[in-house]
């Protein structure tokens, strides 16, 4: 793979992740958890994953591994 499909990959889920955390914090009602909350937190989790695999084979093209 190229770094620069590397950086895609990695800032698209990061941005993904970014968006969906901040409408989860413009729901009202946050104290009362319901099923689109937690769909919305887990799509969160999974953008981060892939972020943080993408970054871990970046470090590691970095470091000639």
């Amino acid at each position: 793979m190229d770094k620069n499909e590397l950086r895609k990959g990695l800032v698209a889920p990061l941005l993904v992740s970014v968006l969906g955390f901040g409408a989860f914090l413009r729901m009202p009602g946050a104290e009362h958890v319901r099923a689109v909350q937690m769909l919305a937190l887990v799509g969160c989790g999974m953008g981060l994953g892939v972020a943080l695999a993408h970054l871990r084979v970046l470090f590691a093209m970095r470091s000639g591994k």
